[in-house]
């Protein structure tokens, strides 16, 4: 069977995803199921501090916090124990690691700026260490500061995914379709997707190739996300995947490629999200079950838990 996207047009549209045609090994996706590409850098990369703070998450960040805090005073408590115990009012010398818990604790209390005041330094050194250490501890919690905010006002779009992408009956034909939804209660508007669809070829020299073409949506433009939406590619003569048999997702090494974008009103910024259907997570013949029903006072029900509920489909399969 013949498999060639429809019109130039949409090849080189699909083609700025940048993942070029030479990845052909099999079983390897273009993208995780979590949006990311599936793509680990190696050699010269480049690395910044600051966006990696902020983008890891959350378990991490704090990991990354409490290990420098206790680094940086456990630095601050070797240099008060070489100045000598004797540089430290309120202490008294009970060995090397005594000492050093001792200076540490204290490093703590002059980082946080705390101070209790049991004990302090009184020599020369040892009052320039507490000084560094003071100092130290206004530019850390600055620094924390500032990414505590840069973390939690970063927009990060929320939405939840079917499990599986399906071709189920649609009017006249087929369609290939998979639905979305919003997990907070928070307005997101002038929803945009675009599908992209990734396969393999082999050309008249035996060499595989890999291809890309834009899915053409029933409706790819929605003004607000208040339930669910399905997102259709109807399966016509225009379609790619005109005629296209079950095993042929499979055979050719199919890829559907999501890129979802939309304008949250809570940050009053764009937020995006990708997500990816390999072969083996495209369904032939089912068709989803309604996921919102009415409720009590009127109010519509939208269950979340329901996103990934399907059933067989009948008639044309």
């Amino acid at each position: 069977m013949a498999f060639i996207p429809n019109t130039k047009k949409k090849l080189k549209e699909a083609d700025n995803l940048g993942f070029g045609t030479k990845i052909t090994a099999k079983s390897y996706r273009l993208m995780e199921k979590n949006g990311q590409y599936n793509v680990k850098t190696i050699g010269k990369k480049g690395w910044t501090l600051y966006q990696d703070l902020v983008e890891m998450n959350w378990p991490r960040f704090f990991g990354v916090v409490t290990l420098f805090f206790i680094s940086v005073n456990g630095v601050f408590a070797l240099m008060l124990v070489s100045c000598g115990m004797d540089c430290l009012s309120g202490v008294e010398d009970k060995g090397f690691y005594l000492n050093l818990l001792q200076a540490w604790f204290f490093s703590v209390q002059t980082l946080t700026t705390v101070g209790y005041g049991s004990v302090s330094p009184i020599c020369i050194s040892s009052n320039v260490v507490a000084s560094i250490n003071a100092l130290t501890g206004l530019l850390t919690f600055a620094l924390v500061t500032g990414l505590f905010f840069a973390r939690f006002s970063k927009p990060v779009a929320q939405f939840v995914f079917s499990k599986n992408a399906i071709v189920a009956p649609y009017k006249d034909g087929t369609g290939l379709m998979f639905r979305l939804a919003n997990r907070r209660d928070n307005q997101v508007i002038n929803m945009e997707a675009k599908v992209v669809m990734s396969w393999v070829s082999v050309d008249s020299y035996s060499e595989k190739k890999r291809n890309f073409s834009s899915l053409e949506l029933e409706i790819d433009k929605v003004v607000m996300l208040p339930l669910s939406w399905t997102v259709v590619h109807p399966i016509n003569e225009k379609s790619p995947l005109y005629r296209f048999q079950k095993n042929d997702f499979a055979d050719r090494e199919v890829e559907v490629i999501v890129l979802i974008e939309g304008y949250d009103e809570t940050y009053s910024q764009q937020v995006y999200a990708n997500q990816s259907y390999s072969a083996e997570e495209l369904l032939y013949g089912f068709k989803f079950k309604m996921m919102y029903y009415p409720g009590e006072n009127g109010k519509t029900i939208l269950d979340l838990g329901k996103i990934d509920d399907m059933e067989r489909a009948s008639g044309l399969f």
